[in-house]
């Protein structure tokens, strides 16, 4: 069975990526499935990618390489029960070391799976960093960032339709130069023969050959430590307006609210659901505000938030509360939250760590 590990920065583009990929796999038969990863245990990506009939499993309240046995555990019950020909393991966004951590412990305790390191960059975010006018300024999250490229198997410069070409130029000299001798695909991962491309580079078998990374423990927790994870679930009714379209209104204030105070976001995610239909709206540094409109008449809606912002948690838990309160007032909604936490990622512990 292959494993195909899919890590990247936040808001690189891994779920719809991974989504597309299994929509492709499925129709040519293919059995696959998915295990999703993250800080919090209330995650937008695994309900988005149920809703698409993909079978998930979770692995939630830290990093793969912190949970190694539930990952393992996951991938036992996939191989028991879905036999699946394809397994997708997305890393949280700000995790790395994958090699050391997650591919070498399964090359020695389980070489009966093929592992591949897919790692995904949000292109437009590489060319604002490149030519100075990015906002991720903090040292400790660049080298996360940067650090994540290094350990790929394939660079997938994602988002390539945000580029201009001259933009699209700079990014891949600056690859080429960075990390020459890897394997870089760009990709739109809306095009399904962008996205049958990524997987036919998965199919060689020198890909197995790499090396784990130099890394700093220290600069590697601070730099998670320097982002807020907030994850929430509200239920939002409305009998004059569609609750569809407030639940939108309110994420887009959120959004808003963020950016009025400066917080550089990593990403900022809404799941919202009618009971009839599922919507995801997504948000990262360089996304632009937009005002989304449903044509439904439904009256009530819930909405599952995840935001991952270079912020204190009380902080953002202030702005999530505030956004509720302006929309619910501003559209005569009631909105109740039905769970909120705010907090900082723990220090990464790894369960194993095989150097190469």
């Amino acid at each position: 069975m292959k494993l195909i590990l899919t890590g990247g920065f936040l808001g690189s583009g891994k779920t719809t990526a991974i989504q597309q990929a299994c929509n492709l796999l499925l129709k040519q038969n293919i059995k696959v499935a998915v295990v999703t990863n993250d800080q919090g245990d209330e995650l937008v990506d695994s309900k988005f990618l149920q809703g698409f009939s993909i079978p998930v499993k979770e692995v939630t309240k830290g990093c793969f390489c912190c949970n190694y046995t539930v990952l393992l555990e996951n991938i036992g019950y996939f191989i028991k029960e879905i036999h699946p020909q394809i397994v997708f393991a997305e890393s949280v966004g700000s995790c790395t070391d994958l090699v050391a951590t997650i591919a070498n412990p399964l090359a020695e305790m389980h070489p009966e799976l093929t592992v591949t390191i897919s790692v995904f960059v949000d292109s437009y975010l590489l060319w604002t960093i490149i030519n100075g006018t990015s906002s991720f300024i903090d040292d400790s999250v660049r080298y996360i960032f940067k650090k994540q490229m290094e350990e790929a198997d394939v660079l997938i410069l994602n988002k390539t339709d945000l580029l201009n070409e001259q933009q699209s130029k700079e990014v891949q000299m600056f690859m080429q130069d960075e990390y020459a001798g890897k394997k870089i695909v760009l990709q739109n991962s809306l095009n399904p023969e962008d996205i049958q491309r990524w997987l036919s580079c998965l199919e060689k078998p020198e890909l197995t050959k790499r090396k784990s990374l130099e890394l700093d423990y220290e600069i590697y927790g601070e730099g998670e430590a320097k982002l807020a994870w907030l994850d929430a679930s509200v239920r939002v009714a409305n009998k004059k307006i569609s609750a569809l379209n407030a639940s939108a209104l309110l994420s887009q204030k959120i959004y808003e609210k963020i950016k009025a105070k400066g917080y550089t976001i990593g990403h900022l995610k809404f799941l919202i659901n009618d009971g009839t239909e599922q919507f995801k709206i997504s948000y990262t540094e360089t996304s632009k505000n937009e005002n989304y409109f449903f044509n439904s008449a439904s009256v009530k809606a819930s909405v599952l938030i995840n935001a991952r912002v270079q912020t204190t948690p009380k902080a953002l838990q202030e702005i999530v509360y505030k956004a509720i309160d302006e929309v619910a007032l501003q559209t005569n909604s009631t909105i109740q939250i039905q769970s909120i936490s705010a907090f900082q990622p723990g220090f990464p512990k790894p369960t194993h760590r095989i150097s190469s």
